[in-house]
């Protein structure tokens, strides 16, 4: 593949960034996914995994089986996202088609101190749409359009994004490198403001080998909050055994609350569970993720 095609692919979206003066949408940040909560958002490279496209759209792209996903999220402070996600591969690549709402109900409303005067709900909702291609037997590449609604109390806003990530297959067996740009846009203005996405750049590598019946893979990974220059160092492993029974560990550095993850999956035949723990500091309480999919 011509090397000036592949740079420009990567680097385009930069050229649109928007420069405005406040980042929305944060539900975009919070890990949706058992697995990629569980490992620490450290698979930037997870070939054929419906669970991580949201860290890098090339994650789909040697996808050889239909498939389709939803996980249910209590975060902190009453934040509950779901998320559906349906995959299916054809002559041309892979695409996946996710849809995904986070919301927080029962807050107060307060104009002065004192008892509130009432209450509402904030909402945010995408819908996003993922496409893998393989374009060498090394290099493989992902783009993933977005469309966001958010509310909060009486005033909306709708806005585009996109996700774009490449994967290099390294000539060390088992070593497969990645790197991804997500949440690239903005939303229309609330009242009087514009807002930026919380964009991040993403790189990193997973580590993959087995031994008998058991199966190990190993990430690390790099992020860039991009606009705001905060940096998070993640490390996330998973063991399997007979492909029927997963643990998973996770390490984020660079949140204040938030570190260390863990989780388990079970498969039978058809059928994938799969929970993450990821506890907080600072009595800000813990979140759980769970999911039920289906491989078709």
């Amino acid at each position: 593949m011509n090397l000036k095609i592949l740079l420009a692919f990567i680097l385009l979206p930069t050229i649109v960034l928007s420069q405005g003066t406040s980042r929305g949408v944060a539900s975009l940040k919070l890990p949706t996914t058992p697995f990629i909560g569980a490992t620490g958002e450290s698979f930037i490279a997870d070939p054929t995994a419906l669970q991580s496209i949201l860290i890098n759209p090339a994650n789909i792209t040697s996808r050889e089986s239909y498939g389709v996903m939803f996980s249910h999220t209590e975060w902190i402070q009453d934040i509950r996202t779901e998320f559906l996600s349906i995959a299916a591969p054809f002559r041309y690549g892979s695409l996946a088609l996710s849809i995904a709402n986070t919301s927080v109900d029962g807050l107060e409303l307060r104009t002065i101190p004192g008892p509130p005067i009432g209450i509402f709900n904030t909402q945010s909702t995408s819908f996003q749409l993922t496409y893998g291609i393989k374009v060498t037997e090394t290099i493989s590449l992902g783009i993933a359009p977005k469309y966001l609604y958010e509310k909060i109390f009486v005033d909306e806003a709708t806005g585009w994004g996109i996700d774009i990530g490449t994967l290099y297959t390294s000539s060390i067996e088992g070593l497969t490198l990645g790197f991804a740009l997500t949440n690239l846009g903005s939303l229309s203005a609330f009242r009087n403001e514009r807002t930026d996405l919380p964009s991040q750049l993403r790189l990193g590598g997973t580590y993959s080998f087995s031994l008998d019946v058991v199966s190990f893979r190993t990430a690390m990974a790099f992020s860039s909050e991009l606009g705001i220059s905060v940096h998070h160092i993640s490390i996330g492993t998973e063991a399997t055994y007979n492909d029927a029974v997963t643990v998973r560990f996770g390490y984020e550095t660079g949140y204040e609350y938030r570190a260390f993850s863990a989780g388990v999956g079970l498969r039978y035949s058809i059928v994938m569970i799969d929970y993450a723990y990821i506890p907080s500091s600072s009595q800000m309480g813990t979140a759980h993720i769970i999911s039920i999919g289906f491989i078709l």
